[in-house]
């Protein structure tokens, strides 16, 4: 990847055509009656959960017949576009004093490119609408709060396989979280040591897990870091940890603490690096054994911060 490479798309493109773009029209099966799905609605980067639940459905049923049937929706740009859940406006879109929010969703953990009424549903599909400021035309394409379907699906178009990096020092918490993610159907899982060859394969999800001074001399991820507010990385990593705002500004500062962040590895690629990284031992060890043992911890987050007493979400509020 060339230095300053980012994976964007127009901000204006992405809100009048939401969606995933394994789950076109034309790629998804139909599923049997009384499936169901999970819904969450939530606001500024999953700072504020607003609705959480398993809703059943029907064959055929679009995200936009599944929103319009539980919610109270307004649509523009002919139908196509999510304008208000609820009562919670698009603060651009028709709007007299434009404000740069709306409502973006998130499939299994990966930004849509298609639109609600183009994404017809599979069963336990993860969607994730949440509220949030763009105003600095950045985006987060791969978040965590779908966790483990971020790994378990069975798109035509998905990775073709998962691999889970480690340090020696995470061998053990690493193979558990292999075991984990296999009981829940991942098949392609393969275990290796932490480096960086060939960690751009858009074709792999890539679970990294280790020290940030070992993971920073791998030059992917150190690129990717120093384009951080590009690629949707909310932290500052020195000496402390530092939990940034979207338009990252600094909230708080932990001496000890550990990194869950996701990023795609491409435009329009559904393949995701995981970085599970920090400053200390017994705080790396935590937000893995989260992946394996408390999984539902992580449920609407976009990224997450984890020290030994709390699990903060990321980007932060002012």
């Amino acid at each position: 990847m060339k230095k300053g490479t980012v994976f964007l798309l127009s901000i204006m493109t992405i809100l009048m055509f939401t969606g995933c773009k394994a789950n076109s029209v034309l790629e998804n099966k139909k599923v049997n009656a009384k499936e169901a799905v999970q819904i969450i609605v939530s606001k500024d980067f999953g700072n504020e959960t607003v609705f959480d639940k398993n809703i059943p459905f029907e064959e055929d049923t679009s995200i936009m017949d599944i929103m319009q049937e539980n919610f109270d929706i307004e649509t523009a740009y002919g139908g196509g576009f999510v304008n208000a859940i609820n009562g919670i406006k698009s603060g651009f879109t028709g709007a007299k004093e434009k404000r740069k929010r709306d409502w973006f969703y998130y499939v299994n953990g990966i930004l849509s490119q298609v639109g609600a009424g183009d994404f017809y549903l599979k069963p336990d599909d993860v969607v994730i609408w949440d509220y949030h400021d763009w105003s600095n035309n950045m985006y987060m394409s791969s978040i965590i709060g779908a966790y483990p379907k971020n790994f378990i699906c069975d798109d035509e178009d998905a990775v073709e396989k998962t691999e889970i990096r480690y340090d020696k020092t995470y061998e053990n918490e690493s193979k558990k979280l292999a075991v984990f993610l296999k009981d829940r159907g991942l098949t392609n899982l393969q275990l290796a040591n932490l480096d960086g060859k060939d960690i751009a394969n858009e074709k792999v999800n890539t679970i990294m897990i280790g020290t940030w001074d070992e993971m920073v001399k791998i030059d992917y991820i150190k690129e990717l870091y120093e384009n951080r507010k590009k690629v949707g990385l909310f932290f500052n990593m020195d000496n402390d940890i530092k939990a940034l705002t979207f338009m990252g500004e600094v909230t708080k500062e932990y001496d000890k603490a550990a990194v869950i962040a996701s990023i795609v590895k491409g435009y329009g690629s559904t393949g995701t690096l995981w970085l599970v990284t920090g400053n200390d031992e017994n705080c790396i060890k935590r937000a893995v054994k989260l992946l394996f043992e408390k999984p539902e911890e992580l449920r609407g987050k976009f990224a997450a911060i984890v020290t030994e007493q709390e699990i903060l979400n990321i980007p932060t509020l002012n």
